[in-house]
């Protein structure tokens, strides 16, 4: 590596470092401020390799565009896996993304419950994040100011359908 890539190297760890350290205590939330019926992070597990073999999910998908970072930081991050905010919501419990899911059935969602019924899980507004111990993304929590707002009308049913997105808006930086 040239002096150049090893300090993008160091600064990269540094920001992991300073990342990980920040978020050791998260932001609480209060469960009264998630939406009633929903839990914030049900643990669905979403295996990335798996929707890969299966071609449900490839890198190369058009959809991939929505989860990445832009600007200067965000290629070098996104060179190392760092992604834009997917939410639970956002795949079906088969690991297809929603509203392709709901398009390839041709169903038009009128209802959340509806929506609930594509995805196949019960209703939750958490997020996937990497999970080491499995290697999978795991739902987990959405806490206050954190995520990106990643819903549209190709990655969330509930804005494809006209419907308000399960997400609280305090979620999103």
């Amino acid at each position: 590596l040239c002096s150049q890539q090893r300090a993008l190297v160091v600064s990269y760890q540094l920001l992991l470092v300073l990342t990980a350290s920040c978020r050791v205590f998260p932001k609480v939330v209060d469960m009264a401020d998630v939406p009633a019926g929903y839990v914030n992070g049900c643990g669905h597990e979403f295996d990335p390799k798996e929707a890969e073999k299966s071609g449900k999910l490839t890198k190369d998908d058009p959809i991939q565009e929505h989860y990445k970072k832009g600007g200067f930081f965000g290629s070098i991050t996104g060179a190392f896996g760092d992604k834009k905010t997917m939410y639970c919501h956002h795949m079906t419990t088969d690991c297809e993304p929603a509203v392709r899911a709901a398009k390839r059935q041709n169903i038009d969602c009128k209802t959340a419950e509806e929506v609930w019924n594509v995805i196949g899980r019960k209703p939750c507004c958490g997020r996937f994040a990497y999970d080491s111990k499995s290697g999978k993304l795991k739902c987990g929590a959405v806490v206050k100011k954190d995520h990106d707002n990643t819903c549209n009308g190709d990655t969330c049913l509930f804005v494809a359908s006209g419907l308000d997105c399960p997400v609280p808006t305090w979620a999103h930086k």
